[in-house]
């Protein structure tokens, strides 16, 4: 069997209310997907101003003074050895997998 084979047999297994449900779930997954776009680029001004501060020297500055911040708890400290490197090098992750899955997605259309 081939892939619109296999594709075509899928389709007739489901009706047609099914697939209504599969819509309004595909709907309200692509309305998060929005978002999640959204806030990508919200995380995206807010890593650029901490790689700004964290290759300057005020950075190292700042940090040598070892002036007292108050932070959650639930990350590392601005002044941790490698809280904001990670970030970045997280953040290019994120980037790639999101690229490949639009790639993905396009190649597969």
């Amino acid at each position: 069997m081939t892939k619109d084979t296999d594709d075509k047999n899928n389709a007739n297994q489901y009706t047609p209310q099914e697939m209504q449900q599969k819509y309004e779930q595909w709907h309200q997954l692509y309305r998060q997907q929005l978002e999640a776009q959204e806030q990508f680029l919200q995380a995206e001004k807010l890593l650029d101003e901490l790689k700004d501060y964290y290759f300057s020297p005020k950075w190292m500055a700042d940090r040598e003074a070892d002036l007292p911040i108050e932070h959650s708890g639930e990350t590392y400290s601005i002044f941790s050895e490698d809280g904001l490197w990670n970030s970045l090098s997280d953040r290019d992750e994120l980037a790639r997998k999101w690229i490949r899955l639009g790639l993905d997605a396009i190649d597969k259309g």
